[in-house]
């Protein structure tokens, strides 16, 4: 029974969460038609900002960084870096995290916004926080003891690039439009 209703509240949340809207797929570039170089860097940074916090701002070559972002789970609604309740249980379940990167450029009669959202998989050797065994096969060793190492070091990734996330990129891209007033072509 107890199981039952386990399964039950992780279906309910999973359809709550699903209920959003997916956003409508915008154009990326964005093209905005406006001269006012400032006025469009500020509103993109403003409109960035509220996903991300912003790493780096190059306003000569018109390029946003932000900081890499552990994404949204189920325990923190408010955040809006998740656009479906589907990739919210995914990172519930694992972490994921996601980075952005925008480009301005300017473009006969305005400029255009490129607006590119990568997420990344974490790469563990093994759980974390798993003690399964742990009585009886220990993995780890007590003694610590310095070696060298002779030939090639083992890489550990740490994170698996998984590609961009076209969904967040285009939310993004609708704030904008809708920031700007609809004056995006």
């Amino acid at each position: 029974m107890r199981k039952s209703s386990h399964f039950l509240c992780l279906v309910v949340l999973a359809g709550f969460a699903s209920c959003t809207s997916l956003p409508t797929v915008s154009e990326n570039p964005l093209i905005v038609s406006l001269d006012d170089f400032e006025y469009v860097w500020r509103q993109t940074i403003e409109v960035i900002d509220e996903y991300f916090d912003i790493a780096g701002e190059n306003r000569i070559d018109g390029k946003i960084e932000t900081y890499p972002q552990i994404s949204a789970t189920f325990l923190e609604p408010w955040r809006n870096d998740v656009t479906d309740g589907r990739d919210r249980l995914e990172n519930t379940l694992q972490t994921y995290r996601r980075r952005a990167f925008v480009t301005l450029t300017r473009v006969s009669g305005g400029f255009s916004i490129q607006v590119e959202v990568h997420r990344e998989l974490e790469d563990l050797p093994h759980p974390v926080y798993a003690n399964t065994g742990d009585a009886m096969f220990r993995t780890e060793m007590a003694l610590h003891r310095e070696q060298q190492v002779v030939g090639p070091l083992p890489v550990t990734r740490g994170w698996i690039h998984e590609g961009r996330d076209w969904k967040l990129e285009s939310r993004i891209l609708n704030d904008l439009n809708t920031r700007f007033g609809g004056q995006c072509r």
